[in-house]
């Protein structure tokens, strides 16, 4: 217990953002790090400090005096020992309850002994690596089905890439929360407390009326309308501003023009109109969950151990997620008559407090209700897979339940379809190219491509010596020739990257600088935090830093 309590003093902030589930999901993670560079040590930096459960280092590089210009997590006596075992000491510091090992060996090299060797891990996090080990990788992580977050930075240049292959969002926090007081198609038990408790707002008091909680004030208008137009409910914004007419008619019947003026109540409700009184409709994101879930639980196997809770693999392949769809799925389309489940959270309103209260229980019982049933279905389908009833719980179904609307299905395009001509997405590249706020992002995106062919060619960076930076300016647009030739031969988008970047790429020397590799290893560490606790939605797939101007462009490369 005092355990449990430190723990939540520890990671307070954290809690309130993504909650327990989100916590423990970090907890179980086990991440592999390729490269303990600034970058890497900058984004491990902060997922050590939230607390996942334990990381490796792997790296076969030495601590160079390089390093002590851009890692903090090196020190002067660490010059010419491992930079795995250096770094890895030096970030098992910030945390003590997170596990910390080190590998001193290359990534290639071990994938090549071992090739089980990522099989232990959660999620991959791979830093400066030149495009062909970056794509060995990549496959070794599709084949295990690992996410991999890829990270670099180039001077003034970042890059995060995200290849995860599919990934599933259980609650996207969005900023918007969808307004689900169901005045639009009402369930008996709202209909009866209105009935029950408002059933002649007429003989009541003025400070009664202005109490009656606007979800109330919208059942009465709403049948108005209903009754005017054959039972039809307003689509169109003509047909809106009709509700806030006669909501406005209502008050000033009630209180008279002056009187109509401060109740709140009818402003509340009049706000709400757009998104309330529509018929209600399932956000795109979320039927398309529902259409693919039947699908996949089609193809799920029978597990081989009975495990009373999912495994390292189910959760790879997102089976939980796609049970508890597939439950949700046959809800909609029985019991939930085409609807969601409530949603169960009353929005502050104008209301006295018995009212509130009593209205807030209602809605709270309904969605308990509906997640009952969901629950029942999840069951039904763990039976036919084979799954013991405590695979999922009543909890997870009703926290599913509660977040339906944010569920999301995103997929990523993969290294390799990025890296082959045939499949990269060239038309994307050059309406960026020709958008003059992306432009230079767009560039430097096709430069970082180049200079991996110069690397691979020359086995060094385009200007990585001074005396090197004039002579490497034309190699270096050849290489972009070469690649602008390759990418245009399959699609015919014209691209045309600037002689000044060209420039800019050159005088970098392939540069690791701090404040780089701070903003990066941010970026990358948030996206690693949303892989792992399926909570917000992650970028798709592409995000490049332009320092020389401090700007950002995403793009689905």
């Amino acid at each position: 217990m005092e355990a449990n309590h430190d723990k939540r003093k520890r990671y307070d902030r954290q809690l309130r953002m993504w909650g327990e589930q989100g916590q423990e999901a970090l907890e179980r993670c086990k991440l592999c790090l390729v490269n303990g560079s600034a970058t890497g040590t900058e984004t491990l930096k902060n997922l050590v400090l939230p607390g996942i459960g334990s990381f490796t280092v792997v790296d076969d590089a030495v601590v160079t005096t390089r390093d002590l210009g851009n890692n903090f997590f090196v020190e002067e006596a660490h010059l010419g020992r491992p930079r795995a075992e250096c770094v890895t000491a030096l970030l098992q510091e910030l945390n003590e309850h997170v596990r910390g090992s080190f590998v001193c060996d290359s990534i290639t090299s071990l994938l090549e002994s071992d090739p089980s060797f990522l099989h232990e891990f959660t999620i991959v996090v791979a830093t400066q690596l030149p495009q062909h080990t970056l794509r060995k990788l990549a496959l070794a992580c599709s084949e295990q089905s690992l996410p991999l977050v890829v990270l670099r930075s180039y001077g003034l240049v970042g890059l995060v890439r995200i290849a995860a292959g599919e990934h599933v969002v259980t609650e996207d926090h969005a900023d918007n929360a969808p307004s689900d007081l169901r005045v639009a198609a009402p369930f008996p038990e709202l209909l009866a407390y209105a009935a029950t408790h408002f059933a002649d707002p007429e003989s009541m008091s003025i400070v009664e009326r202005k109490h009656i909680p606007y979800a109330v004030l919208l059942l009465i208008v709403l049948k108005q309308y209903k009754d005017a137009h054959g039972g039809a409910l307003p689509t169109t914004y003509k047909e809106k501003q009709e509700i806030k007419a006669l909501l406005t008619s209502l008050s000033e019947r009630w209180f008279g023009v002056e009187g109509a003026m401060d109740a709140i109540n009818f402003d509340e409700a009049k706000l709400a109109v757009n998104t309330a009184v529509a018929p209600p409709s399932l956000p795109s994101s979320t039927r398309e969950v529902l259409a693919e879930a039947e699908k996949r639980i089609q193809g799920f196997k029978p597990p081989n151990d009975g495990s009373a809770s999912p495994t390292h693999a189910d959760k790879q392949t997102n089976r939980p997620f796609w049970i508890l769809a597939a439950a949700l799925s046959r809800f909609v389309a029985k019991e939930g008559g085409a609807h969601l489940p409530v949603i169960g959270t009353l929005p502050d309103m104008t209301a006295d407090t018995a009212s509130y209260v009593k209205l807030s229980a209602i809605y709270r019982e309904r969605a308990i209700k509906d997640a009952a049933k969901v629950h029942a279905h999840v069951q039904a389908i763990l039976v036919s897979l084979g799954h013991p009833e405590s695979y999922i719980s009543l909890e997870q179904t009703r926290a599913f339940c509660k977040n339906a609307h944010g569920a999301q299905w995103v997929r990523f395009r993969s290294i390799e379809e990025e890296c082959t001509p045939e499949a990269a997405q060239v038309k994307e590249l050059a309406a960026m190219l020709d958008d003059g706020s992306q432009a230079p992002a767009a560039g430097f995106y096709l430069l970082l491509r180049a200079a991996d062919a110069f690397y691979s060619q020359y086995n060094r960076w385009p200007g990585g010596m001074d005396n090197d930076i004039e002579s490497d300016v034309p190699v270096l647009k050849q290489c972009v020739t070469q690649l602008v030739s390759e990418l245009k031969a399959h699609s015919g988008a014209p691209l045309v990257v600037s002689d000044e970047l060209v420039f800019e790429i050159c005088r970098y020397g392939a540069a690791e600088l701090h404040s780089v590799a701070s903003i990066v290893g941010g970026v990358g560490a948030q996206e690693v935090i949303k892989l792992l606790t399926g909570q917000f939605v992650p970028l798709n797939n592409t995000f490049i830093y332009n320092g020389l101007d401090g700007t950002s462009v995403s793009a689905e490369l």
